[in-house]
């Protein structure tokens, strides 16, 4: 684990700030929150404010958003230097680039798995104390720097970072050959070389190499730290392994660290008895902090793309395709359609977020997503969006169904079904959650709405409005749809009048019904003349 840091949290939404605070603290580092752009570029330029070492910045905020402060960081002479972890929800490649191309160290997607952001916050901690060693150091800051270059030019390759450390290691340690080694499969394989002849580099990729005592690699493979042989022929468990190899006399292995495993090691090695000085084991290990942040990279470019891959799971196949198509561009340019929309949301997620544990939380998020994201697939919506603990789903857009109206009131009745099934454990450990579904028919102008960079595929509407506030008014468990969507949807689900409300925004009083379930197979259900609804001829 690195030191303590004190790192800034800046986000507009005020659950994602806690929950991240949370987050740092049970890792041991300790957090100052910012709502917005402005606030967090104000407390970074006060000289009386705490230090900071890291901050974690969201990308859509209001009044100055994420890439506004990014640029303005970097503008700065005096915080350029500072390392940027970006989270949101912005889930775009374009994205991703255009953050690290302004200098942010580390682009992690909402919801962020708490293993994955306390290895790049550790990374990124790593990199300052490097970055501060640096200004100390001459010939060896150069050096150093070419390799952040490196890193920050092809932060997500892998191969070019790992064959600059080496590099760079190997030069500045006055070692006569280096190489870097990753764990795969519980063997340490070659992934980058300097210094070495033809003969012995084949011989190292041809011959993993098992965590042991006979070898440099397998010792720092078993203990995790950092190990030195002074002369290889007075150890006694040290195996001289191919003929390459008969020159070696003292070696340097080094751990390259992945929240606490060892995902690769440094070797550096000297062909006379030379052992190495611990000013030389400092700076190797900079660098192994450094090979540490390209396996972390490389693992972080699989993880959002694995996300990427996720996500558009929530979008049917026929969506996804028609959004691609030539009508799909038309599509997205802006239309009316009548739509039927359905808002859900949690209902004592507050109570919940601040009593459980941060990793329960996201958890729990993670498969409420997933479970509610399945039912939307299979009922052929459009996903508009998640916001933590709710989300927005129409109907009858991009794909035309007749049958919408019909569609969002059963999906809402499986969604009632399926999340009471997965949050019965929850209950049993006395957390109480439910969902409130609003549902609400109506025209609507959809297409692509947001900016470069931040681009969805919405609706904006009347009905919009009207699911959302039905949403609001829902008890735990209650599914509220509005009488033209009963209507529209007729004979598809039992329902009962709930009566006229006032909802804010509309200027008459609302019909509104309570949706209790589905008719039994060969029944319907429908409004009679007098306002009942539900009773089966």
């Amino acid at each position: 684990m690195s030191d303590p840091g004190r790192i800034l949290v800046v986000d507009d939404t005020a659950f994602n700030r806690r929950l991240l605070v949370r987050l740092l603290a049970s890792i041991g580092h300790e957090a100052l929150e910012a709502d917005d752009g402005a606030a967090a570029l104000a407390v970074l330029r006060d000289p009386d404010a705490p230090r900071v070492d890291l901050v974690l910045l969201d990308i859509v905020m209001p009044g100055l958003d994420g890439y506004g402060t990014l640029a303005a960081m970097k503008a700065d002479e005096r915080l350029r230097e500072l390392p940027v972890i970006v989270i949101s929800g912005v889930d775009e490649l374009d994205s991703v680039v255009r953050c690290i191309q302004m200098g942010a160290t580390d682009y992690l997607p909402k919801t962020v798995d708490p293993s994955i952001l306390r290895a790049r916050v550790e990374a990124s901690l790593a990199e300052k104390h490097l970055r501060d060693l640096e200004r100390e150091m001459t010939e060896q800051q150069r050096s150093v720097d070419e390799v952040l270059r490196i890193m920050t030019r092809s932060a997500f390759d892998l191969q070019v970072v790992m064959d600059a450390v080496v590099s760079a290691a190997r030069r500045l340690t006055h070692s006569d050959y280096g190489v870097a080694y990753v764990a795969e499969d519980g063997l340490f394989k070659v992934v980058a070389s300097a210094g070495g002849d033809p003969e012995l580099d084949e011989y190292e990729r041809a011959h993993p190499i098992r965590p042991a005592r006979d070898s440099i690699v397998g010792r720092v493979a078993l203990t995790g730290e950092v190990a030195r042989i002074d002369d290889v022929r007075a150890d006694p468990d040290y195996v001289q392994a191919g003929a390459g190899l008969a020159g070696v006399r003292s070696l340097l292995g080094l751990p390259i660290l992945q929240d606490r495993d060892v995902a690769g090691v440094l070797a550096l090695t000297r062909t006379e008895v030379r052992p190495f000085e611990d000013g030389a084991v400092r700076l190797a290990t900079a660098f192994a902090d450094q090979a540490a942040i390209g396996i972390g990279n490389a693992r972080l470019l699989s993880t959002i793309e694995r996300q990427r891959r996720q996500l558009a799971g929530f979008l049917s196949p026929q969506v996804a395709a028609l959004i691609s198509s030539p009508d799909g561009e038309q599509l997205l340019a802006g239309h009316r359609r009548e739509i039927t929309a359905m808002f859900c949301d949690l209902r004592n997620f507050t109570v919940f977020s601040e009593t459980a544990e941060p990793e329960e939380v996201l958890g729990f998020l993670r498969a409420y997503h997933r479970a509610m994201g399945e039912l939307i697939m299979e009922h052929q919506g459009t996903l508009e969006h998640f916001a933590g603990d709710g989300f927005m789903t129409f109907f009858n857009d991009p794909l035309l169904q007749p049958d919408h109206a019909a569609r969002a009131m059963r999906m809402a009745v499986a969604m009632r079904e399926r999340f009471g099934e997965m949050v019965a454990d929850w209950r049993k450990r006395g957390h109480v959650l439910e969902i409130g579904i609003g549902i609400a028919t109506g025209y609507a102008t959809l297409g692509r709405i947001g900016f470069e960079g931040r681009y969805d595929y919405g609706a904006i509407g009347n009905a919009i409005i009207m699911a959302s506030r039905l949403s609001g008014e829902a008890a735990a468990g209650q599914i509220l749809v509005a009488q033209r969507t009963l209507a529209e949807g007729e004979g598809s689900v039992l329902a009962e009048p709930v009566g006229e409300l006032s909802l804010k925004g509309f200027s008459r009083p609302v019909a509104v019904y309570a949706v209790t379930g589905l008719p039994a197979a060969g029944d319907s259900a429908s409004p009679d003349p007098a306002g009942s609804v539900g009773a089966r001829p």
